[in-house]
């Protein structure tokens, strides 16, 4: 497994991931910005990915990855983070 790809492709999507949750955090609070991060987040982040950098998915073919094999990782890395954020939301507040 090529982890540094994987590391790639998660800081992209989340570039365009991260703003938008704080966005909607701003507005509809924190707990609803946990839960933008790790499911809509993701497909905002992937939309912006495929429009400014899809040629970059070549890359990512050759080393034997799929979208949706992207994705999933990416999903599964937001998810495990939400839930640590979420857990120390719940013990400190």
């Amino acid at each position: 497994m090529n982890s540094k790809a994987i590391g790639k492709y998660f800081i992209d999507i989340n570039i365009f991931n991260i703003p938008f949750s704080l966005l909607i955090g701003l507005t509809l609070g924190f707990l609803w910005s946990i839960i933008t991060f790790c499911s809509l987040g993701i497909l905002i982040g992937y939309l912006g990915f495929d429009f400014f950098k899809e040629n970059e998915y070549y890359s990512y073919y050759n080393l034997g990855f799929t979208k949706s094999n992207l994705l999933k990782k990416v999903w599964f890395l937001n998810t495990s983070i939400s839930l640590v954020i979420f857990l120390i939301y719940i013990i400190i507040g």
